[in-house]
């Protein structure tokens, strides 16, 4: 668990960090259409892993941008 949480974290960092230089003006990656992009991917994975655990029984608590608490 605790080894694949840290990679996890990684990824998400790595992740969000990449958002928020595409979202920021003057960086060298500024390409608003791609934050975008970016943002509706996580609200679909976020819609389509909510669909998954209710199919598969469990209720959901709580659901954030990122993240389901079961």
């Amino acid at each position: 668990y605790n080894s694949l949480n840290s990679k996890q974290k990684a990824i998400k960092l790595y992740m969000n960090s990449f958002y928020g230089v595409t979202g920021r003006s003057g960086s060298p990656f500024y390409i608003l259409e791609l934050a975008g992009d970016i943002t509706l991917a996580g609200q679909e994975n976020i819609k389509r892993v909510a669909e998954y655990v209710r199919k598969k029984g469990f209720g959901i608590k709580y659901g954030d941008t990122d993240s389901l608490y079961l």
